[in-house]
């Protein structure tokens, strides 16, 4: 009886074994399985991949055990290039360069006590799409549940985090778009800060009734269709996302004085006010209601900034009037050493530093 028992352990033993080692065999998931990814962000499905469109899109994972996370990406064309941005339990690990239309792999070594993984695209939807075909991993959990706070980012290149990189990737060098880093961006900060999820609608050098060089498309021509482009094949709605709180800061390409090129006529205070009462009663149309806070600029000051001003005072103004109130926050001046006279990452903290607890008031009010 004893040797049947100990045979039976033996038995039971080699099993457990055999399950365990099959239980952490790594498996390669699709990165659309809502069992194991949180997703933010402007994305889209395709086949079993998901392609990151907007600024700081992301994908949010649990891992339970020492492991080495596999991630395969792409971008849509042999010669374009993206980044992602790395945070492991909320802590940057640093960019990635993803390479061509063909399958890049990227790997992450993780400790079981690293249980929160996180894959931001650090460039945004007009340099191009970051396409996530798999990831392989060997123990994944339940995907982690998202905050309930939702805001979106309405901008320009100071919301995508243009040229604030540079001490990794220098200005001038490499593609103009290398500094770029999504996960930096003063939204992308102050988002994190506050437990909200986000999404950031922002296009470098577009404005809101016209762009830094050309009269258009805009950022409001733009804002409905989900690639951020002319393409309106495919719409982004109240569906994909409805924030609490939508913030814009759109201003500083409409008051510049183009590139030299292009016909340029002086600023219209009367189009500028007039295009964005329509932008923000469009979307309080489309939105659940949403809170709206309307920014100036870091980059614009002296008589520009007095401009802007009044410009969004007059926004405000009319909507008071209209029994709706709308947020004002003015940045104090900050130094702007990253490319192309941008704020650098240590800049866009500062950015974030400022705006947070105006964030937080907005939201504190809502509940």
């Amino acid at each position: 009886m004893k040797k049947i028992l100990l045979t039976l352990a033996a038995i039971s033993s080699l099993l457990s074994c055999k399950q365990t080692k099959e239980e952490h065999q790594a498996k390669l998931h699709s990165p659309q399985d809502a069992q194991y990814f949180a997703i933010s962000g402007r994305t889209d499905q395709r086949d079993s991949s998901l392609v990151m469109i907007s600024p700081a899109s992301k994908v949010t994972f649990k891992n339970t055990i020492e492991d080495t996370i596999v991630v395969y990406s792409k971008t849509d064309d042999p010669k374009q290039h993206a980044f992602w941005a790395v945070a492991v339990n909320g802590e940057y690990k640093g960019k990635t360069i993803v390479e061509g239309d063909t399958i890049n792999s990227m790997q992450i070594p993780v400790s079981k006590n690293d249980t929160i993984v996180e894959l931001y695209k650090a460039t945004e939807a007009s340099t191009g799409n970051l396409v996530l075909s798999g990831i392989k991993a060997k123990n994944l959990a339940k995907a982690p549940a998202k905050p309930e706070a939702k805001i979106e980012f309405i901008g320009n290149s100071i919301t995508s985090g243009f040229g604030n990189d540079n001490k990794e990737y220098p200005c001038d060098e490499g593609g103009w778009f290398d500094s770029h880093n999504a996960y930096y961006s003063y939204a992308t900060l102050a988002a994190n800060r506050l437990d909200a999820d986000f999404v950031l609608s922002s296009i470098s050098g577009w404005g809101m009734y016209r762009n830094w060089d050309v009269p258009g498309p805009t950022v409001p021509d733009v804002y409905d269709n989900l690639y951020l482009n002319e393409d309106s094949s495919k719409s982004y709605t109240s569906k994909d996302f409805n924030p609490d709180l939508i913030s814009i800061n759109l201003g500083t390409n409409d008051l510049s004085d183009g590139d030299g090129k292009h016909e340029r006529l002086p600023f219209s205070e009367d189009d500028y006010v007039g295009a964005y009462i329509k932008f923000v009663k469009h979307l309080i149309d489309t939105r659940d209601n949403p809170e709206i806070a309307i920014l100036d600029s870091p980059m614009v000051s002296g008589e520009r900034e007095e401009i802007l001003h009044r410009c969004l005072d007059s926004v405000a103004s009319y909507f008071e009037g209209e029994g709706k109130k709308i947020h004002i926050f003015d940045f104090e001046p900050i130094p702007e050493t990253g490319c192309g006279a941008h704020p650098s990452i240590e800049e866009d903290k500062m950015m974030a530093d400022q705006i947070v607890p105006f964030y937080r008031d907005i939201l504190e009010s809502k509940k």
